[in-house]
């Protein structure tokens, strides 16, 4: 009992609050969705319990040990990548799972969390003049979003990208490098509108009002339906017809029975997280939690936003789920691990 007050008193127990309020929120959203079917609703209850216990645990854990795990797992997810592109079956015109007895695993998901913390750590050392580990860090990045455009995954490969070079223009890179990133994000977006059909189709259709643009219709009905104050948990009737409600559209089943007050909390509890984080960041000195603590909020925020304006219909669909509130382990763990990772660089513990 005293390790665990000893715990809640070194750690930021507000945006602990606030995850846990994400988290209570996406298992009500499932309950609602998936009120037939009692199999989803418990395994993302259970998703969400073994996610708290991951980011607990990982929250107590020291700076050097995170390094070391990173790196670890790093590692492995690398090698799985490649196993989902060479042997895995199609799901959707996609190869992202590989299956683990019961459970599917989307490797490119929970690789994020420890790529970010190995860039800072490459980084750091780099700055430090201790060990130049720039080619590296970039041979990785290269190797990393080459495997995940082959799935392929476009959503997933910029918002990997993004963060990378969040990262190093938080650690000091030039204009002009900033620049050929900016280029390169470009370059990636339009080569695969050329190359993937899928993403042809979702940009082509955003663009074209005159297009199939069912999902977005539907998910705009969904906050239409909702008005202010939404019908009720388990009362909204576009979710039947929503494709991957549960997943991507949650926000817009959030709009219909919760309304659209409380989708503005939701909002509003994201960008709590976001800037509570950032002014955490601008009291550290130190490079490695500085960069590190950037590319984890960075993340999270891209993430949440990019579900959140797919939804609204703002841009093309992304098949991205929001933290903590959609339904799947793979994105509950990997979330898990990027908030464990984050009170555990902001523990006054662990410093």
């Amino acid at each position: 009992m005293k390790h665990l007050e000893d715990w809640w008193s070194s750690i930021d127990r507000l945006s602990f609050i606030f995850i846990l309020s994400l988290g209570v929120t996406g298992v009500i959203l499932s309950f609602s969705v998936t009120i037939e079917n009692i199999y989803f609703i418990n395994r993302h209850s259970i998703f969400f319990v073994l996610g708290i216990i991951i980011l607990v645990v990982i929250s107590k854990t020291g700076e050097k040990n995170i390094r070391r795990i990173s790196l670890l797992n790093f590692v492995i997810l690398l090698i799985l990548l490649i196993c989902v592109i060479l042997f895995d079956n199609e799901i959707k015109g996609a190869r992202r799972w590989i299956k683990i007895f019961d459970f599917t695993l989307q490797p490119s998901e929970i690789i994020k969390p420890f790529f970010i913390i190995l860039t800072a750590w490459c980084i750091a050392q780099t700055i430090n003049g201790k060990q130049n580990y720039i080619f590296i860090l970039f041979v990785f990045f290269i190797i990393l979003i080459f495997l995940v455009l082959l799935q392929p995954d476009l959503g997933m490969t910029l918002l990997i990208a993004s963060t990378f070079f969040c990262q190093l223009f938080v650690a000091g890179l030039s204009l002009f490098l900033v620049l050929i990133s900016i280029a390169i994000l470009i370059a990636i977006s339009v080569g695969s509108y050329f190359i993937f059909d899928h993403v042809k189709r979702r940009v082509s259709s955003f663009l074209d009002s005159g297009s199939d643009t069912f999902q977005i219709d539907l998910s705009i009905k969904a906050f239409q339906s909702g008005n202010l104050f939404g019908k009720g948990p388990g009362q909204g009737i576009l979710k039947e017809k929503l494709p991957d409600a549960n997943t991507d559209f949650i926000f817009a089943v959030a709009g219909e029975e919760l309304g659209l007050i409380f989708c503005l909390l939701i909002i509003f509890i994201i960008l709590c997280i976001i800037i509570r984080t950032l002014i955490n960041v601008l009291k550290i000195q130190e490079p490695y939690k500085m960069i590190a603590i950037t590319g984890l909020i960075c993340s999270f925020g891209l993430q949440s936003f990019i579900n959140i304006f797919s939804s609204l219909g703002l841009i093309p669909t992304k098949g991205m789920t929001l933290p903590f509130v959609s339904y799947g382990g793979s994105s509950m763990i990997s979330i898990s691990i990027l908030f464990g990772f984050l009170l555990s660089l902001t523990n006054k513990n662990n410093e």
